[in-house]
This record gives C-alpha cells, structure tokens and sequence, in this order.
C-alpha cells in the first residue's frame, strides 16, 4: 500500500486582505473526487457572493484546479502547486476572494493565492497515513499481562477479547510484523497464535 500525507477532516480557514482584496482560504482532507468537489460547491454555496472561488485537490492520481475567472495560471495552478510542493495527498483547498477594487497583477495574485495556500496548509493537522495491519494475537490466560505488557511497548493493543483464552487485538505499520510475531512467539514460549486480519492506511499512533 502506498503511504501518504494529508490533513483531517476537520476544515482549516485562514483570511487575509492583500490591497483591500479579502482572501478567504479553506482547506479540508478527503478520500475521493467526489468529496472534494463536494467541499467545492459548498464553499461556493456559502460564498455565492464573492468574485471568485479558486479551487485545487490532489487525491491520488486525480487532480484538478480552477482559476474561476482570474487570469489563467494565477490561481487554480499556484494553489495546485503549493499542495504538490508541500508533499500532500487527499485534499482540497479553496481559496475565496473578494474583489477589493485594486487589481493585484498576474505575478500579485499568484503570490496571494500560493501564500493564503501555503498559510492554511502550515495550520492544518496533518495525518501520516501509515501500511498497517491488524492482527490477532491468542494467547492463554496465565501469560497474558506478560505479552499484553510487551506487545505495548511496539503497538498500539486496540481491544481485549476473553473467551476460553484471550485474544489480544493489535494495530501496527506493515514493516513491524515479523518482530512483533517474534515477541508473541517468545513470550509464549511458541504456544500463542498470531494471525493478520487485516492491512489497511491509517493514521498509525503508537
């Protein structure tokens, strides 16, 4: 699975008024086309007065950018890149503006829309999604606070599950799996199981 960089989901905003022009810019992590264009049309919704609302997302291979009506390449593409640049996947920027009555210039606006980017993209939380697999670890009772105690120290032990033994269910990034079945395998003397369930991207915490 590739890794990758984003943002939360929670929105981001900052403003700014450059020569009495306001510069709303909002940002936000999504998982698809779909969602982006979705955050897309609800700021042009809510912003249905200003002159323009600029847009660009990167999700994946996908992307896509819009001027809305400023000089072509002052603001979709700085805002595109600006994303690109700072290494991100999985989201979308907007950035709103209303016309002040100064006008900016091509190499003003690329600056304005590139600097209000680069200014919600420095305050937005950002999430390493990480390869990660989900695991079982079943062990017998008697030796569980031992293993729960050193699977703690190397994952993140998400759920206890108790039954006729107990079932230790682990999150951890991909690369870590053959230790961490090594440390189920030692500290059970080789009678625990440890089984993959499942492989996802997540945003790993240990």
């Amino acid at each position: 699975m590739k890794e990758y960089t984003t943002i939360t989901k929670t929105e981001t905003v900052v403003e700014n008024v450059i020569e009495k022009s306001r510069f709303i810019t909002s940002a936000i992590g999504v998982e698809s086309v779909e969602e982006a264009m979705e955050f897309v049309n609800a700021k042009r919704k809510k912003y249905f007065d200003a002159t323009h609302n600029c847009f660009a997302y990167i999700v994946g291979d996908r992307a896509k950018f819009s001027d809305d009506g400023e000089p072509q390449g002052t603001a979709g593409m700085p805002i595109y890149e600006c994303i690109k640049n700072n290494g991100l996947d999985r989201l979308c920027v907007v950035v709103t503006r209303y016309f002040g009555g100064i006008k900016l210039g091509a190499g003003g606006l690329v600056r304005a829309y590139s600097g209000g980017t680069a200014d919600v993209l420095s305050k937005a939380e950002r999430l390493k999604m990480t390869d990660c697999i989900r695991a079982n670890a079943v062990v017998d009772y008697n030796l569980l606070s031992i293993v729960k105690r050193a699977l703690s120290d190397v994952c993140l032990v998400e759920n206890v599950v108790y039954s006729d033994k107990v079932t230790l269910q682990c999150l951890f990034p991909a690369t870590q799996y053959a230790t961490i079945a090594d440390i189920v395998t030692q500290n059970t003397l080789g009678k625990g199981i440890f089984t993959q369930v499942d492989r996802l991207l997540c945003p790993y915490k240990a």
